[in-house]
Order: structure tokens, then sequence, then C-alpha cells
């Protein structure tokens, strides 16, 4: 299964938590339970979409680029997906032509699934990463103060 969504997501969380400061791909890495190295090949993803920004140095890291009102979960679907954005790769597929079969499926299939993905697309541009922050700010204060951290 792809994780790299759900991790994206939980990395632009992250900084949007941090308010502008820079975090390190170890420390991101630590909250998503994954390697930095998985970190630092997504946040290049980010980078090229332009939803990210990289400080070198003492004190360096990775900030967001835009403030978190303006990026949404397509956006950010978009940058984790590097290549692969049809959500269910019907066009990766190379069926035979010589199967009746075959020749038709493709197109069977993205017809069927063509309003699945609309729909799927539209939900995630209908939500940004501040919203996001929102409801992680919920489920946080309904926590006792032992689980919060």
């Amino acid at each position: 299964m792809n994780t790299r969504f759900a991790v994206a997501t939980h990395i632009l969380a992250y900084l949007a938590h941090s308010q502008g400061q820079p975090v390190s791909s170890e420390v991101l890495a630590s909250s998503v339970g994954t390697h930095p190295v998985v970190v630092r090949r997504l946040m290049g993803n980010l980078r090229e979409a332009g939803l990210v920004q990289s400080q070198r140095g003492a004190g360096g890291g990775t900030i967001l680029a835009r403030p978190a009102a303006e990026i949404s979960l397509l956006d950010v679907f978009r940058a984790a997906q590097a290549g692969e954005t049809d959500l269910f790769s019907v066009g990766s597929t190379n069926p035979n032509e010589n199967c009746n079969l075959g020749r038709v499926m493709q197109d069977t299939l993205e017809g069927v699934l063509g309003n699945a993905i609309t729909a799927m697309r539209a939900a995630l541009a209908a939500v940004t990463v501040e919203q996001v922050m929102a409801e992680l700010s919920e489920r946080l204060a309904g926590q006792c103060p032992e689980h919060s951290g």
C-alpha cells in the first residue's frame, strides 16, 4: 500500500504546527515513524511542488513554502504521487489487444472509475492543511494531558 500521501500530509501538518520554525528530517521522521531517508525523498517532491522550502546550515530544516490555508490535500496528493496521478493506475496497464476482453478493459475501467476519481479529487481540493491542523487540535484537546505529547 502506498503511504506517501499520508506521510506527506503528516509532514505538512507538523510543519504548520511548528509555525515557521525549521524542522529537520530526523524530527519529522520520528513523528511520522519512518526513516529520515524516506522523509527526505518525499520532501524533494513537496519542494518541487512548491509546498515546502529548505533552509541549510545550523538551525536549518524545512518550513512550509506558503500558508497552510493555501495548501489543499489535492496539492499534497499530487506532490506525493510524483507522476502517478491516476488514482487506480488504470492507464498504466498494458492489456492484450488481441484479447476481446483486454481490448476494452482499460476504457471500461476508466469509465466506471471516472466518477470516483473526480469525487476524490473534489473532496481533497476542498480540505486544506489548515483544516487538518484544526481537526488535529480538536482531537488533542479531547485527550488527557499525559497523552497530548
